[in-house]
């Protein structure tokens, strides 16, 4: 069976290992170049805001409460296009990937002298975007934005696996740390990108939402294709 015959493109495994390396590539983006703020990582900014609040850093206080409530925005964006659009499109999907590679792109246009908080809120916004839409691997839930779940998911499938022998744990097991890994191989790349190229960075990650938006275009045409076919 082709991989466009799934009924549940997004799911595949692939897809979600593409879209875990850009989580992890851009979180290490905004750590490094737009002071220490994570544009996924909410419990991260949370205790730097808090930590913030404390020192009464006032324009680290406005930065991380923009960029959280910015990732609750884009959660909430998604569930609504989600209501509205998912019963009259399989392409819903794609809005958040859009509008991913609009705001990846205009920041790596931007000079670093542009304040944290204009550029981790949208990047934020794009993020939530992301998991929201895509929170599905091979049947299991999953975050592609952040790893602590996954991890922790990994980690409790092998031990069942170690306990019971059951071979559907060892799978379960090994898509969670192919999803840890490929989130650590998407920061360890941006990090050393960021030592030539800065903040046009960020212009890497656009190009693999391109590469993920296109394969997964592509897929939900040829199934389309074929449904049509079939009933011709």
């Amino acid at each position: 069976m082709g991989r466009y015959q799934n009924s549940q493109i997004f799911q595949l495994r692939e897809i979600g290992l593409g879209l875990t390396f850009i989580g992890g590539f851009i979180d290490a983006y905004t750590f490094v170049q737009r002071g220490g703020v994570l544009a996924a990582g909410q419990t991260g900014n949370l205790i730097f805001l808090s930590v913030d609040v404390a020192q009464r850093d006032l324009p680290g206080v406005l930065t991380k409460l923009a960029t959280v409530l910015a990732f609750m925005l884009g959660v909430v964006a998604v569930r609504i296009w989600e209501y509205h659009i998912r019963p009259r499109s399989h392409y819903w999907r794609l809005i958040s990937l859009l509008s991913e590679l609009i705001v990846c792109g205009i920041v790596g246009g931007l000079p670093a002298s542009v304040p944290n908080y204009m550029v981790t809120p949208p990047l934020a916004l794009v993020m939530a975007m992301q998991t929201t839409a895509f929170g599905t691997i091979s049947g299991h839930g999953y975050n592609n934005v952040f790893s602590t779940g996954n991890l922790k998911k990994a980690t409790s499938a092998l031990t069942a696996y170690g306990m019971s022998s059951d071979p559907a744990q060892l799978v379960t097991s090994q898509v969670y740390f192919e999803l840890v890994g490929a989130f650590a191989g998407g920061a360890i790349m941006s990090a050393l990108l960021q030592n030539w190229w800065g903040t046009r960075t960020i212009w890497v990650a656009a190009g693999v939402v391109v590469l993920v938006g296109g394969y997964y275009v592509g897929l939900l045409f040829r199934r389309a294709r074929d449904t049509e076919n079939q009933k011709n």
